[in-house]
C-alpha cells in the first residue's frame, strides 16, 4: 500500500520534518496541504513536492487521493480537523499532544473509532532505534527489575534564524499552547519513559517556573518525579535555553543498565552504553529518520488493520500526565492519577 497524505497546517515542523519524511517514505506520497491561508498553501506545495494545495479543509477531504491525513495546526486547535477527517473516512496522525483537554482527546478516540478509522498520536521517539533497544531489553528481562529512570529533552537558546526551538508566536499564547516547554518536548519525555517501561504513571510530583498566581504564564523550565505502576520510580526533565544539552534516556535495572546519551531530539542520532546487558543494537542505520520511519509505521498499521504506535490512547494518557504534572506544579502536592 502507498498512502497518499495530506498535511493540515504547514508551519516550520511540517516543512522540517514531516514533508521531508513523507517525501522520503517509501509507502507514503505527498498529495495535498491544507491551509486558511491559500498562498501559503500554494507555497508549501511547490516547495516540498505537494500536488495539491487547499484552504478549505472539507474540500481536501473530499480527495479521492488522500487516506492520511498528519494534523500540525496549534495544540488546540486538532480537534477539528480530526473529527473532519474521522467522517470523511481518512486516517489520522495528529501531532503532540493530542490534545488540551482530556474531553477533547477522547472525542476524537470515540470519533475514529466510530468511523473505523486509525488515529496516531506523533511521538517520533519511539522510532528510534536505540529507544527500542531499551524497550526490548526491559520486556525480555535483561536488565532484571526496572529500578528507576530518567530522560531529558531541553533546547538550546534560540538564536536568529536559526529557526530552532520553534518560535512561532501562538507558542507564546496558552489559548492555543496550553503550555510551554512541557507541550513541546516534555510530553515527549513523559510517552518515551511509558514506552521504553511499558508501565503507566500513577503519580506525579513537579516543578516549574510558572508564577502558580499567573494563570497566564508558560514554563520554560520543568522536572517531574513519576511513579509507574509497577513501582519505578523516573525523573522528566525539560528546559529552554540549555547551552549544550544533555538529551539522553537511562534506565537502570536490578541487573544491569543502559544510557542512550544524546538520542531525545529531533535529529536521529546518539550513541549507547551499559553495564551488566549486551545490547543487540549499539548504532544507528545510515540514512535513518524517525519521522520517514513513524509515516511507514503508520501506514503498515493501517494495512494491517492494527493500532498504530502511538496510539490516540497513547495520546490521551500523556494528556492526563500532563494535566497532573501542571497542577501538581501550581499546587505544590503530588497528583495521583487512575
Amino acid at each position: 500500500m502507498t498512502a497518499g497524505w495530506a498535511i493540515i497546517g504547514p508551519g516550520a515542523f511540517a516543512a522540517n520534518r514531516i514533508a521531508p519524511a513523507l517525501n522520503k517514505a517509501r509507502n507514503c506520497r505527498l498529495v495535498a496541504v491544507v491551509s486558511r491561508d491559500r498562498g501559503r498553501a500554494e507555497a508549501f506545495a511547490a516547495e516540498h513536492g505537494a500536488q495539491r494545495a487547499y484552504d478549505d479543509l472539507a474540500a481536501a477531504l473530499r480527495d479521492p487521493d488522500v487516506d492520511c491525513v498528519w494534523v500540525a495546526t496549534p495544540h488546540s486547535l486538532h480537534l477539528e480537523p480530526v473529527l473532519a477527517a474521522a467522517r470523511a473516512g481518512k486516517h489520522v496522525l495528529c501531532e503532540k499532544p493530542l490534545a488540551t483537554s482530556r474531553g477533547d482527546a477522547r472525542e476524537m478516540i470515540r470519533a475514529c473509532a466510530r468511523a473505523n478509522v486509525r488515529l496516531g498520536t506523533g511521538f517520533h521517539l519511539r522510532h528510534h532505534p536505540l529507544h527500542r533497544e531499551a524497550r526490548r531489553l526491559v520486556a525480555e528481562g535483561e536488565l532484571g527489575t526496572p529500578i528507576e529512570a530518567a530522560a531529558e529533552w531541553s533546547v538550546p537558546p534560540s538564536r536568529p534564524g536559526s529557526g530552532y526551538p520553534y518560535t512561532a508566536a501562538w507558542r507564546r499564547d496558552p489559548a492555543l499552547a496550553l503550555a510551554g516547554i512541557t507541550t513541546g518536548t516534555g510530553v515527549h519525555v513523559i510517552d518515551l519513559l511509558r514506552f521504553v517501561l511499558d508501565d503507566e504513571i500513577i503519580a506525579v510530583s513537579a516543578y516549574t517556573d510558572a508564577p502558580a498566581e499567573d494563570a497566564g504564564a508558560l514554563e520554560s523550565r520543568a522536572i517531574a518525579l513519576l511513579r509507574f505502576s509497577r513501582g519505578t520510580f523516573a525523573v522528566a526533565r525539560c528546559f529552554r535555553g540549555v547551552p549544550a544539552p544533555r538529551n539522553d534516556l537511562a534506565i537502570t535495572g536490578s541487573e544491569g543498565w543502559i544510557v542512550t546519551r544524546n538520542t531525545l531530539g529531533e535529529a536521529t542520532r546518539g550513541t549507547v552504553e551499559a553495564h551488566g546487558v549486551d545490547p543487540q543494537v549499539v548504532g544507528i542505520p545510515a540514512g535513518w529518520d524517525m519521522y520517514t520511519a513513524e509515516a511507514e509505521a503508520f501506514v503498515e498499521a493501517v494495512e494491517a488493520g492494527e493500532e498504530p504506535s502511538a496510539s490516540g490512547e497513547d495520546g490521551l494518557r500523556c494528556v492526563e500526565v500532563l494535566d497532573a504534572l501542571l497542577e501538581s506544579a501550581r499546587t505544590g502536592r503530588t497528583v495521583q492519577l487512575g
